[in-house]
């Protein structure tokens, strides 16, 4: 008996240490679950790609200023191709953009049918930070990138019926069209009106939310345009076709799409370069601008109103997305521009039909575009026809997305990481809880045992041996308990 409390003594420091041995590895796991202050890079590129062409890619920081503001910077970033090998098939270093981060395009490689991975690499504090995207690379692909803008049912393009003037003829067209896609209160906007073969004056009526007056237009070769100026977030305005004479042939009104907050841009091109002009509320600043074909994103740049020209991707139909910063997708100006061979082909309106026709699919047949490709437009009209077949495409905004983060992957490694070390911290404090409460329940049936045999020494039965019991009985599972509960502690994901 002797003996085995002597054994039994040999543990009582561990016994007395074993709160603060559980406590330390909660401290312990407390600081390991603090996050790291990884540098926050983001990277913006497209989802899919055709082999020999190229794709746009940004990439920016997210920093906390002096004034614990959130701020924008551009860290030196390339950009690599790579196979599932990981082997580099192409690369890019972007250029600090005038407006926000870095930005720039890759060429994708010829002949390449698979899926392969986009990684932005940067030096940031003396880490090394990657954010990686996987691009789809397939001949005849399609993006499929996000596509329209979050506007109300009431600032949304939509035409009335037509109203004609005694009996209708069959064969009266009064189309109008916001050529810039839409409206930007307090900035300047052109309304085209397309009236087929007519000649004859066109006239516009406000009805409301516009500061114009109304006013009277010439038809040219099938078109009249009328300067707009919209006042509030909502606008309205009936359009007239009328006889050389002044009397009355249709009518119709028309809701105007607007976007508040916006800008309002144009692009043209001349001699393999084009020329963005865009209006914006205050004074004008420099733009980010993302040039696509169709629906993939192929280039990034920025431009300043001192310099707004860029080199053309090539012959084509290509769309140009203005914006002020990285976020504002949704106030982005939208404008088309064609890009004709400087060995001649086809004439510039017929490219706009076919590019607008290519959209059929999803957005319906575009009159307009039907009647040039069936040579009912005249060539007079071209630049008329190209600025009003662009105006319904001009509307919605293709998202570039808000980029992935270089903090996603770091996150999940890290959640992952730490959700271990609690289940091993959970299993450090149980195992100690075990061993110190089998260390009491071994000390306590020691003592009972020993009091059992006095009380039979002193004659006084096993009776009164089960009846006072030595003090401490089932501290054992009391301290395990307290162990138990320390673990479940452990496990939780709000404090550790």
């Amino acid at each position: 008996m002797v003996e085995a409390h002597r054994r039994i003594e040999r543990f009582r420091w561990a016994i007395a240490l074993s709160p603060a041995v559980a406590a330390l590895i909660l401290g312990a796991l407390w600081l390991a679950g603090v996050p790291k202050r990884r540098p926050d890079l983001r990277f913006s590129a497209p989802v899919a790609a055709r082999p020999g062409t190229t794709v746009g890619l940004r990439a920016w920081q997210v920093i906390d200023d002096d004034r614990g503001q959130t701020a924008i910077v551009a860290p030196r970033v390339e950009v690599e191709l790579r196979n599932e090998g990981g082997l580099t098939l192409a690369s890019t270093t972007l250029t600090e953009s005038r407006v926000q981060g870095s930005e720039g395009s890759l060429a994708i490689p010829d002949g390449l049918d698979a899926v392969l991975t986009l990684a932005a690499l940067a030096e940031i504090d003396g880490q090394a930070v990657t954010v990686e995207r996987a691009l789809y690379v397939q001949e005849g692909i399609e993006s499929r990138a996000p596509k329209g803008r979050a506007v109300n049912a009431f600032q949304m393009y939509e035409l009335g019926p037509l109203r004609a003037s005694g009996e209708r003829d069959p064969k009266t067209i009064l189309d109008p069209r916001i050529e810039e896609g839409a409206c930007v209160p307090e900035l300047r906007c052109w309304l085209s009106v397309w009236v087929g073969r007519r000649a004859g004056r066109a006239r516009i009526v406000p009805r409301a939310g516009l500061r114009s007056e109304p006013g009277t237009a010439i038809v040219r070769h099938g078109f009249a345009r009328f300067p707009l100026v919209v006042a509030g977030s909502e606008a309205l305005v009936e359009v007239e076709l009328l006889e050389e004479e002044g009397s009355l042939v249709a009518a119709r009104e028309v809701r105007l799409p607007v976007v508040p907050g916006g800008l309002v841009a144009r692009a043209s091109a001349t001699e393999g370069r084009v020329r963005v002009e865009w209006q914006q509320l205050g004074d004008p600043t420099s733009i980010l601008i993302d040039v696509f074909d169709g629906g993939r994103w192929i280039d990034a740049l920025s431009l300043d109103p001192a310099d707004p020209v860029f080199v053309a991707p090539g012959p084509g139909v290509w769309r140009v997305q203005a914006r002020t910063d990285l976020f504002s997708d949704n106030t982005a100006a939208v404008a088309h521009v064609v890009v004709p061979s400087s060995r001649g082909g086809a004439d510039p309106q017929r490219l706009a039909a076919e590019a607008v026709l290519k959209e059929a699919d999803r957005e319906g047949l575009d009159p307009l575009a039907l009647a040039i490709l069936e040579g009912e437009v005249r060539a007079e009209a071209s630049q008329d026809a190209v600025r009003a077949l662009f105006a319904v495409p001009s509307f919605d905004v293709v998202s570039t997305g808000s980029g992935t983060s270089a903090r996603i992957g770091d996150d999940e490694a890290f959640q992952s990481a730490q959700e271990r070390r609690r289940w091993l911290a959970a299993s450090a404090i149980l195992l100690i809880g075990l061993v110190v409460s089998a260390v009491l329940l071994r000390l306590e049936l020691l003592s009972q045992a020993h009091a059992r045999r006095l009380l039979d020494a002193l004659d006084e039965g096993a009776e009164a041996s089960m009846q006072r019991g030595p003090p401490g009985r089932g501290l054992w599972a009391f301290v395990l308990l307290v162990f138990v509960l320390i673990a479940v502690l452990a496990l939780s994901k709000r404090w550790f």
